[in-house]
């Protein structure tokens, strides 16, 4: 497992074990703003309102405000833009991507008599978060090159032999008759131009499994049993060449490598709204940890004089993402009788992505050692997601605003965003149609092997159509 996880990161995420387990636990574990148009629109602060499918992954108690039964689904269109500053030159990349938000139904039933006013069955599946994403960047005229580093880092660490075979055979790297320094390169002396790009697809998605109650009028109570599923595949491609004194290029090589993650987990998700007045809503919910089980597939090859590739044999693992703790509180103006009607609600979320655990069979070592980084370069972290709805009959206009905080420690690298959302609903008595617009700006790093950081600047458009019909 070392060997296979050595050489994903070796090439694109700094030749470190820790850079790539670190990366992929939250690739699984951190949430974006998807799902239905609703839920989008509003920025997802629905934890205190419910009445959308999408609260099953959230806070399952708001499926208890349903009085009818419900199918829906939502699709739309994703596009992301980076900007890579590589010592101020800048690169920019984009890509579109077909967009599944949920798609779920809700069957209502009406007790007979009792302090239960109603309970709901629903199974769906909602988008947690998607992948897509192409990032591309340049550096020139360096002095070290990335084989130099993989030659000066094996007599200090030891050689991947597997890998160093791939480069020997393709005649990147040679050997030498020294028993203190095995391999020498052409690629060693000079001066290097680089060009990386990666291009990432993919999602996770929760398969749900609800039971709600409303408990007169005023307290609502849910349950999920949550299947998240997750695929990704990502292509990445890295170039370097060697130039003499004139700029004129004398040799290139290219290292091309395809990895695929698919993982399955399970959780539970228990939540309560309380009515304390018609106008109050206040909620909570508790999210316990996702146990996934992963496995990991990998497609390395370097092209020199040859080209040399190999799929290297699957690998399994599991995984425990951090616990999270909701709190929500809305306000309820008006009903839906009322020609103008509006909502205020914002939601608290927090998870410790410090406590985030790999389960390495049969390698406690590596366990240990990984687990320990995880917990010294992450940190706790908060999102709040604040969203208002003004109803004008069957209209709806929506809006919200959501902030999530870095997880990395900020020395180390930046996953934060920040979402600016809007929407528009047409709602009568059975049937729903609702738009929404998230805009969604953040910033990254990327460490190259040499130290240097590589700024990121990413940006994301999204566009989602919901359809339902309510019987």
């Amino acid at each position: 497992m070392k060997k296979i996880l050595l050489l994903a990161a070796s090439i694109f995420l700094a030749g470190s074990l820790s850079a790539q387990t670190m990366t992929d636990a939250l690739r699984l574990s951190q949430y974006g703003l998807n799902g239905t148009s609703n839920y989008i629109s509003r920025a997802g602060a629905i934890g205190a309102l419910g009445g959308d499918l999408t609260a099953a992954s959230y806070n399952p108690a708001g499926l208890g405000i349903y009085t009818s039964s419900e199918f829906s689904l939502s699709s739309g269109l994703n596009w992301s833009f980076t900007d890579a500053n590589a010592n101020g030159f800048i690169t920019s990349e984009n890509r579109a991507n077909f967009n599944f938000g949920h798609i779920g139904a809700l069957f209502f039933f009406k007790p007979d008599k009792g302090d239960i006013k109603g309970f709901q069955f629903t199974f769906g599946l909602n988008r947690l978060k998607s992948y897509g994403n192409r990032t591309m960047f340049q550096r020139d005229n360096l002095s070290y090159s990335y084989i130099s580093n993989v030659i000066d880092e094996g007599l200090i660490y030891g050689y991947n032999e597997t890998f160093m075979t791939d480069l020997w055979y393709s005649y990147l790297v040679d050997s030498t008759n020294s028993a203190t320094n095995p391999y020498s390169s052409i690629f060693q002396d000079g001066k290097f131009n680089q060009i990386r790009s990666f291009t990432e697809s993919g999602s996770l998605n929760e398969m749900t499994f609800s039971l709600s109650a409303n408990v007169m009028n005023q307290l609502y109570l849910g349950a999920t049993l949550g299947i998240p599923m997750a695929n990704y595949h990502s292509d990445g491609s890295f170039m370097e060449e060697r130039v003499d004194a004139t700029g004129v290029v004398t040799d290139r090589y290219i290292y091309n490598e395809e990895k695929d993650i698919t993982a399955t987990g399970v959780n539970l998700k228990i939540g309560a709204i309380f009515r304390p007045v018609n106008w109050v809503r206040i909620g909570a919910a508790i999210h316990t940890p996702t146990y996934y089980v992963i496995e990991d597939n990998l497609f390395s090859e370097v092209v020199f004089t040859k080209r040399i590739g190999r799929d290297w044999d699957p690998i399994t693992y599991d995984l425990q993402s951090p616990f999270r703790f909701l709190g929500s509180l809305a306000f309820v103006l008006g009903d839906n009788k009322s020609k103008m009607a509006g909502t205020i609600s914002a939601d608290y979320e927090f998870a410790d992505y410090s406590d985030m655990k790999y389960r390495l069979s049969g390698d406690i070592k590596a366990e240990n050692d990984i687990n320990n980084i995880i917990k010294d370069y992450y940190l706790p972290t908060n999102t709040i997601r604040i969203g208002g709805e003004l109803k004008l009959g069957t209209i709806a206009l929506r809006a919200g605003y959501c902030v999530m905080d870095n997880p990395y420690d900020k020395d180390i690298n930046d996953a934060g965003a920040q979402s600016i959302t809007a929407g528009i609903g047409y709602k009568n008595k059975n049937f729903f149609m609702d738009f929404a617009y998230a805009y969604t700006i953040g910033k990254s790093k990327f460490t190259e092997y040499d130290y240097n950081v590589i700024e990121l600047d990413n940006v994301n458009h999204l566009v989602q159509l919901s359809l339902g019909v309510r019987f």
